[in-house]
């Protein structure tokens, strides 16, 4: 774990000196005036590098993130244009597994019905800590609250549907390429005291 100075602590460190730099004593009469203290700031310790295995840690992560907002864009764009029946390269280039199995059964059912959506959903993904070299965890924040799902005359449907997720995903290394593999998800009401969710 690498330890920074926080504002406060380097506040505190300013004022410390600021103190020692005033209680230096007045000299008195006819005694030689001591040298004034340098009060310089603290040079801080350069952060460590990470290690190997932190590195690592970090390329899966991004590889990971970045698979799994591929996937949610490629979704999205399918939704718009309607569903589909089949996966496509993008789809099976990011996902697999479970993950596949449920967004392809959500593109299915959005063809089947003549529906499409009339914009993308939004999204954002973090780290939730799990880690090993072929497993690893997030937390990705779904929101659908703008997208209308439009039949083959333009009007809404569905409108009771859930709107919101917080997904808990896996991604594996497959092939050396991450992806999505499976995942838990909880519809919320909004975002606010969801751990892995910014606002």
């Amino acid at each position: 774990m690498v330890k920074r100075l926080t504002a406060g602590s380097f506040g505190a460190v300013l004022v410390l000196g600021l103190l020692v730099g005033g209680c230096t004593p007045d000299p008195g009469p006819g005694s030689s005036p001591s040298p004034t203290p340098r009060i310089t700031s603290p040079t801080p310790t350069p952060t460590p590098t990470e290690n190997a295995q932190e590195r690592q840690q970090r390329l899966d992560f991004e590889a990971a993130e970045k698979a799994y907002l591929t996937a949610f864009a490629e979704s999205g764009r399918l939704a718009v244009a309607g569903g589909t029946t089949n996966p496509t390269k993008v789809l099976l280039a990011t996902t697999g597994g479970f993950y596949l199995k449920v967004q392809m059964n959500d593109l299915k059912v959005i063809k089947e019905n003549g529906w499409r959506a009339d914009r993308l959903s939004t999204t954002s993904v973090s780290t939730n800590g799990g880690w090993s070299p072929e497993e690893l965890g997030l937390t990705a924040c779904e929101d659908a609250s703008k997208v209308k799902l439009l039949d083959q005359e333009g009007k809404e449907v569905a409108r009771d549907r859930p709107m919101r997720f917080v997904q808990t995903l896996t991604a594996t290394k497959v092939d050396g390429a991450w992806k999505i593999t499976d995942g838990d998800s909880k519809v919320v009401k909004d975002f606010d005291d969801q751990s892995g969710c910014g606002k």
